[in-house]
């Protein structure tokens, strides 16, 4: 089983989990062209590629989707919601879309969950991936962690999650006020201190912990982990391994 974070930030996500020989990607929104530069490093070709899991609308999720199904019908899972708030969702084939399900379903050796938090968008979800060697969660983009979203969270053995902000740089920082509000409201963005609770709050942990779409403006690589790490260790046996995914360099993790 593998996971790797092909990019991740404001300016487009994108993440790849593979396992025997199933490979699906968790949102497109870095170019066609770049999705397929980063696969290729790995030693896949998009037509390798099962299906793109959608977690919400937004462009920095969606980006490179109109070119993907155009050019290899690649099949699309997300809430019908977003398909419908999606600005190019008519340049889209519609056989390629598909209706999230409200149960899990398949994908080759992968079983599918997906789960609602709570963002600005449509109908936004994070994904529970389970394979023969455990199970990867992608919770981002969210305000706060619902007791729904804990409960998603709770056992994984790899989760990616979001860690968007230092609250003091974010507050002090030079975005307008609007956007400060919309990014600290509970329809927002994680900051590294809920981040950081979240995980603390987990009743079973995982191994890894890979910390997703930081600022470049209202956070450091370093703030985020110290901080989630200050938090995390006041617990006895609660260590986990923190990365840091980027929004250019490939982070890839194996679980065997």
């Amino acid at each position: 089983m593998q996971i790797s974070v092909l990019a991740s930030g404001s300016k487009g996500n994108c993440t790849l989990i593979r396992d025997d020989d199933t490979a699906v990607l968790i949102d497109a929104g870095i170019s066609a062209r770049r999705i397929q530069q980063k696969l290729s490093e790995l030693h896949l070709d998009i037509r390798d590629i099962s299906s793109i899991l959608i977690t919400h609308e937004h462009i920095d999720h969606i980006r490179g989707l109109k070119t993907l199904s155009k050019n290899y019908q690649i099949p699309l899972y997300a809430k019908l919601n977003t398909f419908k708030a999606m600005p190019f969702i008519r340049d889209i084939p519609t056989e390629c879309c598909r209706a999230l399900p409200d149960s899990s379903f398949t994908v080759g050796s992968l079983t599918v969950n997906s789960f609602t938090v709570p963002h600005d968008a449509a109908e936004p979800v994070g994904y529970n991936i389970q394979t023969k060697q455990g199970k990867i969660t992608l919770a981002t983009d969210l305000g706060f962690a619902t007791d729904a979203v804990q409960q998603a969270l709770d056992g994984s053995d790899i989760l990616v999650l979001e860690a968007n902000h230092d609250i003091n740089l974010l507050q002090n920082g030079s975005y307008p006020w609007h956007l400060k509000k919309r990014i600290l409201g509970t329809r927002g963005h994680l900051s590294n201190e809920a981040a950081g609770f979240t995980l603390k709050n987990l009743p079973h942990k995982p191994q890894e912990v890979i910390l997703a779409h930081l600022s470049e403006h209202n956070n450091t690589p370093q703030t985020a982990v110290n901080t989630i790490r200050s938090i995390i260790s006041q617990q006895e046996n609660a260590a986990v391994n923190l990365h840091v995914a980027s929004p250019d360099k490939t982070l890839s993790l194996n679980f065997n």
